[in-house]
């Protein structure tokens, strides 16, 4: 499977390990000592093997979706586990599991007040989504991929009562470096307001937006692999993602044209939309032109010196 993420910078670990440390020194500075729990958030659908094969850890750990209508995700699912209870032994984890887990965005790591089993009651509410139209949709909160885009789909409020008992929430960016979030470390935060959070339309359709570029690099990867070495996978998905803006602009819209204009931008020239042949085409398909009968138009010039590029 083709993830459209790149590997992790070596210094993240490290990093966390040092924020980490900053952290512990702070809560017993402002809090007089509260508890710091140091968790990973695993997504189980990106290797279902994980556990069993990858990294057979004795460390506690619980699946989100064992006390939801999910839980027949089983080894799909996302997964919490404990961090081992010394610290002295937390940097040299951190290190394995991101070294493990490179190249598939399935870890981040949170710092919070609460332990494995509090923590994981309280992200419950926010596991299943529901639209105005009343559809209900799994919400994936470990693909580190999309984590950002569904933390501003949250309203305020939410976002806030989400965050609460968090002192940071680490990911990767999908060139590898280092994003993280803050929470305000409540030691007893109060129980949503809901059993499955209400997302709005807008919010839905933005994340229904931001998912289209890995669906298309995945069915692409699929196909035609030899596409990819033009770039490294955050490349490529920045890529194809500034190209589907273009799409959207000139009248692109169904999902096979939408696929076949993601693959030349991957194979040509990245600015093979400024060509004249291809900009008059463009044109043309913002006034109604199907886009794979204009494809028959362009001149052998086109090809010869965008492939060229």
């Amino acid at each position: 499977m083709y993830f459209a993420i790149d590997v992790p910078d070596p210094e993240v670990p490290a990093l966390i390990a040092q924020q980490l440390q900053a952290l512990r020194a702070d809560a017993v500075v402002a809090n007089g000592g509260q508890s710091l729990h140091l968790l990973v958030l695993l997504d189980g659908a990106c290797d279902e093997e994980f556990f069993t094969k990858r990294y057979p850890s004795r460390l506690r750990r619980q699946s989100l979706y064992a006390h939801t209508s999910l839980q027949n995700f089983k080894s799909a699912a996302p997964h919490l586990m404990a961090a081992p209870s010394a610290s002295s032994e937390q940097a040299e984890w951190l290190q394995r599991l991101f070294s493990l887990c490179a190249g598939k965005p399935m870890l981040s790591i949170i710092a919070s007040t609460l332990n494995i089993d509090q923590l994981e009651q309280h992200l419950r509410p926010y596991l299943i989504a529901i639209t105005s139209d009343t559809v209900e949709w799994p919400v994936r909160w470990a693909d580190t991929r999309i984590l950002p885009a569904l933390l501003t789909a949250l309203t305020p409020t939410q976002s806030a009562h989400l965050l609460s008992p968090i002192y940071r929430w680490w990911s990767l960016r999908r060139d590898g470096s280092l994003i993280s979030w803050q929470g305000e470390a409540q030691t007893s935060p109060v129980p949503a307001e809901f059993d499955k959070f209400p997302l709005g339309d807008t919010a839905f359709a933005a994340l229904v937006d931001i998912a289209e570029a890995d669906a298309i690099l995945a069915n692409l990867h699929d196909v035609q692999p030899d596409l990819f070495h033009s770039g490294t996978p955050a490349e490529c998905h920045a890529r194809v993602v500034r190209h589907l803006l273009v799409a959207n602009a000139s009248g692109i819209e169904a999902a096979g044209q939408r696929q076949h204009f993601s693959a030349l931008a991957l194979m040509l020239a990245d600015d093979f939309t400024l060509h004249p042949a291809m900009a008059s085409l463009l044109r043309r398909t913002r006034q109604g032109a199907n886009y794979l009968s204009e494809l028959d138009t362009l001149p052998d010039d086109f090809w010869q010196a965008r492939s060229a590029a």
